[in-house]
């Protein structure tokens, strides 16, 4: 990492029929490609029985934006599968606003 600053994926998913969600993890769980070059860590969380989401957190910028596109579609390629809709999203944290480790 560069300093405090952290380049981030955030990555969500809102299912329209929430009761694929399951199904939906385990194709995830069965083909998830292998981690791209400079992801140091990644969180997913369930905001609501229809949505979640996920931080990716890259070493670099560079790293960051040669992985978002392939990120990306296959995301979209899960959501056409899961009767979802998805968002991905690039940021990079704020070290003032910033507390504790992740």
């Amino acid at each position: 990492m560069t300093g405090d600053v952290k380049f981030c994926a955030i990555l969500t998913m809102r299912y329209m029929n929430k009761s694929l969600m399951q199904s939906c993890h385990d194709y995830i769980a069965s083909h998830m490609p292998p981690p791209p070059k400079g992801l140091i860590a990644m969180r997913s969380f369930h905001i609501a029985p229809d949505r979640g989401m996920s931080l990716c957190y890259f070493d670099t910028n560079e790293n960051l934006n040669a992985a978002f596109p392939s990120m990306k579609e296959f995301q979209q390629s899960v959501a056409a599968k899961f009767e979802a809709k998805a968002d991905a999203q690039k940021a990079i944290t704020s070290s003032q606003s910033d507390f504790g480790d992740c």
